[in-house]
């Protein structure tokens, strides 16, 4: 007798049980829906990002990405893992796929299923089919808003990369898709800032430039700290400009002074 990864007995030279192959052969059937959804969002990003004047490390001006890079990473790495697999099975059954896409690859591995039970790594393969698709199905759901968090910047060879990075407002990690690169998010909103500390604009460009980086200052709220004194224009120039450093300042304050009340009230 041989035996799955679950655990079931199978008969001997069988590696894939009865249950696990039904899984298997169900995640194979849905891949279909669940790519063409994942087609459809990939030219889907978020278009909150304002364009025009941008405060960004390298001083460049870049527009939000225009893909929804999360369905496309997802789509890669599904359509890489189905061509392993579909490579490896080939040097069983001496049959070549004659399609590329996921569809006619999932195809190839139904029709030779029996083939495949019996490969002693055929077990990892209904876990791993089954995490790729989960990450395309959570690639599917509406994107959140992404920032700008300036250029790439990363130098291979004396060339400096100037892909701009746009990750989810949430996202801990972004991972350049140019050279590949992966940068701490918060860190270069950081410097981002950092960078613009000094510089005075007016306060719809300061507005958009905070935004960018995960700072959001409603108009009236700006307006608001000008009136009670928390921001002084700079200069006698108009319209009137306001320091970056300042406008951040008090923007952090106040979202702190919010956060303690929401607190205090229990929400």
């Amino acid at each position: 007798m041989s035996q799955c990864k679950c655990g079931a007995e199978t008969p001997d030279g069988i590696h894939l049980c009865h249950a696990c192959c039904a899984r298997l052969e169900q995640l194979l059937c849905e891949l279909d829906g669940i790519v063409e959804d994942l087609v459809s969002a990939i030219p889907r990003a978020s278009l909150t990002a304002s364009y025009g004047e941008r405060v960004s490390a390298s001083g460049s001006l870049h527009a939000p990405l225009p893909i929804n890079d999360t369905a496309l990473d997802a789509h890669m790495a599904l359509d890489k893992y189905l061509r392993e697999i579909c490579t490896r099975l080939t040097r069983y059954t001496g049959i070549h796929t004659t399609r590329r896409d996921s569809s006619g690859l999932a195809s190839y591995l139904l029709t030779h299923m029996g083939t495949l039970r019996t490969q002693d790594w055929a077990g990892d393969v209904e876990g791993q089919l089954s995490k790729l698709l989960n990450k395309c199905r959570q690639a599917n759901q509406p994107q959140g808003e992404r920032i700008n968090v300036g250029a790439c910047g990363s130098v291979f060879n004396d060339v400096t990369c100037d892909n701009p990075l746009n990750p989810l407002k949430n996202q801990d990690e972004i991972r350049c898709r140019v050279c590949g690169t992966t940068w701490d998010v918060r860190e270069r909103q950081r410097d981002a800032i950092g960078a613009a500390w000094t510089h005075s604009a007016t306060p719809p460009v300061i507005m958009r430039a905070l935004a960018e980086y995960g700072m959001h200052v409603r108009p009236d709220s700006f307006k608001n700290w000008v009136k009670l004194g928390h921001l002084v224009a700079v200069g006698d120039t108009s319209p009137k400009e306001y320091r970056v450093n300042e406008v951040w300042a008090v923007a952090k304050r106040m979202a702190e002074r919010r956060k303690v009340k929401k607190q205090a009230a229990g929400l």
